[in-house]
């Protein structure tokens, strides 16, 4: 393997362990605790309400631990990847629905993610977001790059 490959599989797997971290401690943690997360999300000036929470308060946290597990097997990687940063797009969405448009912000976070802002939230999970999709790319075989054609000489 040159560099080049070794750089790239180093950032997946990097990425993937570290999302196996995140995602399986938010979800253990969102289960253990589910009538606080059900409460959080009932009580969100975004997703409020009854149906919402009860519905999320189960798909999200077993998503997460789902992703988490499939990132753990190299043959289910890449589909953990975009399920990561489906993942991502979501929360990044719903922070960036509570920065900028709720009446109000809510407390929901637990664990390391409660000492930031709603603002530091969203730079995180931009970064997150941005390193699932660079694990996405790297982990897909490319023959090249895909917008530039080769040149073909006369």
């Amino acid at each position: 393997m040159n560099r080049h490959q070794i750089f790239r599989e180093t950032i997946v797997q990097t990425a993937s362990l570290l999302f196996i971290v995140l995602f399986a401690y938010a979800g253990l943690t969102k289960l253990l605790e589910g009538h606080m997360f059900y409460d959080n999300i009932r009580n969100s000036p975004i997703l409020g309400g009854k149906a919402m929470a009860s519905l999320a308060s189960w798909v999200i946290p077993l998503s997460e631990l789902a992703v988490s597990l499939l990132l753990i097997w190299k043959k289910t990687r890449l589909m953990a990847l975009y399920g990561a940063a489906v993942l991502m797009l979501l929360f990044t969405g719903y922070t960036v629905a509570i920065v900028f448009f709720a009446p109000y912000r809510p407390c929901s976070c637990g664990g390391i993610i409660s000492l930031l802002s709603w603002e530091q939230h969203l730079v995180l999970n931009a970064i997150l977001l941005l390193l699932a999709l660079l694990a996405i790319w790297f982990s897909r075989k490319h023959k090249g790059i895909p917008w530039k054609k080769a040149r073909q000489d006369p």
